[in-house]
């Protein structure tokens, strides 16, 4: 009786699939890795409409607790009074609401090195150096009640470029206004060898002159 030698599986890879696999990577990542800092703006960009949102639902409680929008408070404190005015509990979490994911926290002097929880305790000390957000110049522009046409907060693109391709901008109905670079030179608003909008009394879009950077 014959007895048919069976063949153990075959373990590992051959040369010629070895290289073809590695070839195979190589090609994604010269079309991938590319694409990795956009995707990260992105995502970092998704992240900071989320936190403007929640700056919105913030201040409108701010007017029920109150009975007023934050009319005393401009720049940076329109929106730190949120918590130096007990509005939000000073949390890890609620604090970093308050500034742009895009802007490491280490760039901005008023908070590096400093425990979260200490950045917006403090309102005198409070200024622009504390958050990558612009907040409503509310010493010029009073806030009367909510309103779509009326710029409250927008990633303010100082001391660094907060988002290289766009910038957000939080109204008084809640919504996020999205500004983007290449629009806006096409728009002949801004110059072609402009990189980023400026937030403040001299920007070229009239709602956003009403932000401070204070």
């Amino acid at each position: 009786m014959h007895h048919r030698l069976q063949r153990s599986p075959r373990a590992g890879f051959t040369l010629i699939e070895l290289m073809a696999s590695m070839l195979i990577i190589g090609i994604l990542m010269v079309f991938l890795v590319p694409q990795i800092p956009a995707y990260l703006e992105r995502s970092k960009i998704t992240a900071s409409r989320a936190n403007l949102q929640e700056i919105y639902r913030g201040l409108t409680e701010y007017q029920a607790k109150y009975n007023s929008l934050p009319n005393e408070h401009s720049g940076v404190r329109f929106f730190a009074c949120l918590i130096y005015k007990k509005v939000w509990e000073n949390t890890v979490a609620t604090n970093r609401k308050l500034t742009c994911p895009g802007v490491d926290e280490g760039a901005l002097p008023g908070i590096a090195g400093r425990p979260p929880t200490e950045w917006f305790v403090d309102e005198a000390s409070i200024d622009g150096t504390f958050s990558a957000y612009a907040g409503r110049n509310t010493q010029e522009f009073a806030l009367r009640k909510p309103s779509g046409k009326d710029a409250w907060v927008a990633t303010d693109n100082d001391p660094e470029m907060n988002f290289s391709t766009t910038t957000l901008v939080l109204m008084g109905d809640g919504s996020v206004n999205t500004y983007e670079i290449a629009t806006l030179i096409e728009q002949g608003m801004l110059a072609p060898e402009e990189e980023y909008l400026a937030v403040g009394p001299d920007s070229p879009v009239e709602e956003l002159r009403k932000l401070s950077l204070d």
